[in-house]
């Protein structure tokens, strides 16, 4: 099946700046990275602004509503999308949401699972549906490795239809953490502080008996200490 690339173009983009705290970029692991679309309160600016953005507040994924406003934000990368080039992309990719929560890739790259979100020639790019493809490449996954972020020298991915535990290549090893049986499917790996290490977004049955849902997406702590070194 073709992968479609859909590169956001310098032609078609204005910078319109940020100013990136030191070491935060879409390659530091932090928990709060997001790919959102902007919708202005104020009437006079423009639309189809789109922005790397991140809050430091462990565990937050912050909306588009909190760009502003919220101390704890800092934007990494804003551009404007020329209206005739917005309506290019397929008409999924921007239906039903404004923000994605997204895991590094390395320093100038993210993904939200399935899109590869990139900072090019100080331009953003988009490629839809190409970060298991990307990551596969890049860090010589096999095929049933699951990329999960990489970030401070780690590598993260589980082993399709395995979800009980996660891995991790470091200085040419490789360490295993094994799940509780709750999870069902890890989505990204991110940095834990001020809890742990580490931090495993994943879907999980419901804790009780009782659940309106039949699955939950939460946070599991992770201590590098607890892995197993298994190669």
């Amino acid at each position: 099946m073709r992968c479609e690339m859909i590169p956001v173009l310098a032609m078609a983009l204005m910078t319109i700046g940020a100013s990136q705290p030191e070491g935060l970029n879409l390659g530091s692991g932090h928990r709060g990275l997001v790919f959102t679309q902007i919708n202005p309160l104020d009437p006079h600016e423009p639309h189809y602004t789109v922005a790397f953005a991140c809050n430091l507040k462990p565990g937050f994924f912050v909306s588009a509503a909190y760009l502003n406003d919220d101390p704890d934000t800092k934007i990494i990368q804003k551009e404007l999308i020329a209206p005739e080039y917005e309506k290019t992309f397929p008409p999924y990719f921007w239906s039903g949401w404004t923000t994605k929560g997204l895991f590094s890739f390395d320093r100038d790259a993210a993904f939200d699972g399935s899109n590869l979100y990139r900072i090019e020639r100080g331009h953003i790019r988009i490629y839809p549906r190409m970060a298991l493809q990307e990551a596969r490449k890049r860090y010589q996954l096999k095929d049933d490795h699951i990329f999960l972020g990489a970030f401070e020298g780690r590598v993260f991915y589980w082993i399709k239809d395995q979800p009980k535990a996660v891995y991790f290549r470091a200085a040419n090893h490789t360490y295993r953490f094994k799940l509780q049986k709750r999870v069902t499917e890890p989505l990204g790996m991110a940095k834990g502080d001020p809890r742990g290490d580490l931090a495993l977004y994943t879907v999980m049955m419901p804790a009780g008996w009782f659940s309106t849902t039949p699955r939950t997406l939460d946070w599991v702590i992770l201590n590098v200490k607890e892995a197993e070194r298994i190669e």
